[in-house]
C-alpha cells in the first residue's frame, strides 16, 4: 500500500482533519471546503487523517467503511494535494487537545483549520472546534467549521452508515456514501436538500 506521508512546514496549507471512514458526503463537504480555499489562496492543501480506528488502540473498533489506499485515492480525485495519514496510537490518544495542535502547528505551515462540526481531539477527544479557536491567535491560523450533511432530518456519519448496512437499508447507505444518482435518490429524499457527491 502507498500511503503518501508530510513531514514539513515549507508550504502553506489548509489542513482537513478526520477520520474521514468511508468519505460520505459530510467528509466530502470538509474535503471540498479545503480543497476551495486552499486554490483561493494558491495554499496547498492537506487533509490528515489516520490509518486506523481510533477505538483501535484501546478496545475493537468498528469495520472500517473504506481501506486507507481508497481513501487516500478518494481524496487525491477531489483535489487534495497531500494526504497525511498518520497511524494513531497511544501517544497520539494520550496528548493534551493543546498537545496535538501543537504537534500540528510543528508539522505544517498552517493557514487553516478546517473539519466538521462534531471533530474532536486529544485525550478522550476532549478538543473540539472551539478548542482550535482558542489557540488560533498563537500559532497564527483560522477555522473553519463545515456544518453537518443531514439526510432526512439525521446526521450523515460513518456510524448511521454501518447501522443502515446492518439493518439491510443499501440505499439509504448509498446516498450517505455519495454513490447513488440524483435519479434514485429522490424516492428518498423528497423534501431534503439535495445530496451532491
Amino acid at each position: 500500500m502507498s500511503v503518501q506521508m508530510y513531514n514539513h512546514r515549507l508550504v502553506p496549507s489548509v489542513i482537513a482533519l478526520g477520520m474521514f471512514d468511508g468519505m460520505h458526503i459530510g467528509h466530502r463537504a470538509v474535503i471540498n471546503k479545503a480543497v476551495s480555499i486552499a486554490g483561493e489562496h494558491a495554499w496547498q492543501s492537506v487533509a490528515y487523517t489516520f490509518m486506523n480506528h481510533p477505538r483501535s488502540v484501546f478496545a475493537e473498533a468498528p469495520e472500517l467503511l473504506m481501506d486507507a489506499e481508497k481513501k487516500r485515492a478518494t481524496m487525491m480525485e477531489m483535489g487534495i494535494d497531500v494526504v497525511d495519514m498518520v497511524k494513531f496510537d497511544k501517544t497520539i490518544a494520550s496528548m493534551s487537545p493543546m498537545e496535538f495542535i501543537e504537534d500540528l502547528a510543528n508539522r505544517y505551515d498552517i493557514k487553516v483549520l478546517v473539519a466538521g462540526s462534531d471533530f474532536t481531539f486529544g485525550y478522550k477527544g476532549q478538543g473540539t472546534i472551539e478548542t482550535f479557536r482558542e489557540y488560533a491567535g498563537v500559532y497564527g491560523y483560522e477555522v473553519c467549521e463545515v456544518p453537518f450533511v443531514m439526510l432526512a432530518g439525521e446526521k450523515v456519519s460513518s456510524t448511521r452508515i454501518r447501522n443502515a448496512l446492518a439493518h439491510g437499508e443499501r440505499e439509504v447507505a448509498e446516498i450517505m456514501l455519495g454513490e447513488m444518482s440524483a435519479a434514485r435518490q429522490k424516492p428518498y429524499c423528497d423534501g431534503i436538500a439535495p445530496v451532491s457527491s
